[in-house]
């Protein structure tokens, strides 16, 4: 496959294509670590399962190649097509993987449409784009498939390794697992093939949950037994806590010191019990080494496969312990989340915002509605959400999407007065603000001044802000009089609080002056 794969590359892009489980993204994983070893000068891996996911991983590729616009740097809007113009520019020994794509018309716009740029497309549900070199991806054949598990397993029994690969319908996924499963616990073919058939997949994956493409069979069973040798392997639990952690995050990357966090935090074992870094990376090893997890080049992040994530969802969810699984992971994402995104943060605010965004997606499955708990650790991340990306600056459509329906959701369960409520309408109001919809904004300012003034008086620096951010809305929409009416008190406070002379009495007066000049031109005056 990777000859043919070096083959099709001469004309890219090349799209690889093919069922869940049959290994796209690790031979498109395996092209790309021998252009790393070659010493390609850029290697770029995106994200590509939706929108968000493109434009953030595109963004991402354009702030590691520095790229600008104007001297400064991109929007997230336009960083897909600077990329692009890069390399179709200079594309020579350069790298981009679109991974995990579900709309091939999402990424048609970024793919360069000239240069010796390579790139590769991952594509999901046997879809056939329009545009491209098709390269199917399909299940092993019987000989490859007793290679594997010969290989691993070292047992002599063809017969029973040809009865495994059957019942697994030669997924490599699946007989991946089951090898590693067979070669750790030193079962032999009958034994495993015995316990597999004891599971149905009908019974362990979600229902409806994509209907256009049923799993693979023997997928949920392999997953099931491999995550069973784990336990067994960790009576602590520590290994089904961290996989079942990473399955309710994003499916790209999960970094290694957030889980370590969790489990000193308590999160990863029921009932608070703290775990040591130590045992979260004896955990990963023994995920990895039974084909559930893989590591990055560098060893600090981890990814699951979707399909195994969803099995593992399923079975949480039959369980009745779907809601304690988002909670866990809901409480590791805000204790990662304390700080609001800067300019020096960016790529960890963005890999925060799409562990955010994976998170309520899954838990969107969760049959519990009535989890009061569960909803405001959710409302809570949407806010912080919402406020990585009001900071990122680059990012106000998609601030606007998050943030819209939050500021209804914080009325109803937190009221007006909330901390976070009135942090939210800031952040919106800002959104609306930079994207030139100024009267979208006064309206969320008005409320955020009214809550300040009943919360902290009307000559609180907070208050003064608020005061001073809708003086300025209202004098951007045309309202002068009332703008300057909100100058005028601000200046009076700044004097009141700071004296004549101090940099926040100066600048509360050259606003109202500014005000007062902007009103009489447009009276006519002078």
């Amino acid at each position: 496959m990777l000859a043919q794969l070096n083959r099709a590359s001469q004309d890219p892009p090349v799209v690889l294509t093919g069922t869940w489980g049959a290994g796209k993204t690790q031979l498109a994983a395996a092209y790309a670590r021998a252009r790393l070893a070659d010493g390609w000068r850029l290697i770029a891996w995106v994200d590509a399962r939706d929108s968000e996911t493109l434009l953030a991983g595109l963004a991402a590729v354009a702030e590691a190649a520095e790229l600008s616009v104007g001297g400064s740097r991109p929007g997230i809007a336009d960083a897909g097509q600077e990329v692009r113009h890069w390399l179709e520019a200079d594309g020579s020994r350069r790298l981009l993987v679109f991974d995990g794509v579900e709309d091939p018309g999402l990424v048609q716009p970024f793919v360069p449409a000239a240069g010796a740029a390579r790139v590769l497309l991952t594509v999901d549900r046997e879809l056939v784009p329009e545009f491209g070199t098709r390269v199917s991806v399909g299940v092993f054949s019987a000989e490859e498939a007793l290679a594997l598990l010969d290989g691993r397993t070292g047992l002599a029994d063809e017969d029973g390794a040809l009865a495994v690969a059957v019942q697994l319908g030669y997924l490599p996924l699946a007989l991946d697992q089951a090898a590693a499963m067979i070669a750790k616990q030193h079962v032999g073919y009958a034994a495993y093939l015995a316990k597999l058939r004891v599971l149905s997949a009908g019974d362990h994956l979600a229902r409806g949950e994509d209907e256009e493409q049923p799993s693979p069979p023997g997928v949920a069973e392999a997953v099931l037994l491999a995550m069973e040798a784990a336990s067994v392997a960790d009576r602590v639990g520590v290994s089904i806590g961290v996989i079942e952690l990473v399955a309710m995050l994003s499916p790209a990357v999960v970094r290694r010191d957030l889980l370590r966090s969790a489990g000193q935090a308590g999160t990863l074992l029921g009932g608070g019990r703290r775990v040591a870094a130590s045992m979260v990376d004896q955990a990963l090893e023994r995920l990895n080494e039974r084909s559930l997890l893989s590591f990055s080049l560098d060893g600090q992040a981890v990814s699951l496969h979707r399909l195994a994530a969803r099995v593992i969802r399923a079975g949480l969810a039959r369980q009745g312990r779907l809601a304690a699984a988002c909670r866990a992971a809901a409480s590791a994402l805000d204790g990662a989340a304390t700080a609001p995104a800067t300019p020096r943060d960016y790529r960890a605010a963005r890999e925060l915002i799409d562990q955010i965004t994976a998170l309520l997606e899954n838990a969107e499955a969760s049959a519990d509605g009535a989890d009061e708990k569960l909803a405001r650790m959710l409302m809570r991340l949407r806010c912080l959400a919402l406020d990585h990306l009001v900071g990122l600056g680059d990012t106000m459509p998609h601030a606007i999407a998050i943030g819209e329906p939050l500021i209804a959701d914080l009325d109803r369960l937190l009221g007006p007065d909330d901390p976070d409520t009135i942090r939210a309408r800031n952040d919106l109001a800002r959104a609306y603000r930079e994207t030139a919809r100024v009267a979208d904004a006064v309206p969320l300012v008005e409320q955020v001044l009214a809550a300040r003034e009943r919360l902290f008086g009307a000559d609180d620096p907070r208050t003064l802000a608020s005061r001073n951010n809708l003086a300025s809305a209202y004098r951007a929409t045309g309202r002068a009089a009332d703008a300057i009416g909100l100058f005028e008190e601000n200046l009076a406070a700044c004097e009141r609080l700071f004296g004549a002379d101090h940099p926040r009495t100066l600048a509360s007066r050259h606003s109202l002056d500014l005000a007062r000049q902007e009103s009489a031109q447009a009276d006519g005056g002078t």
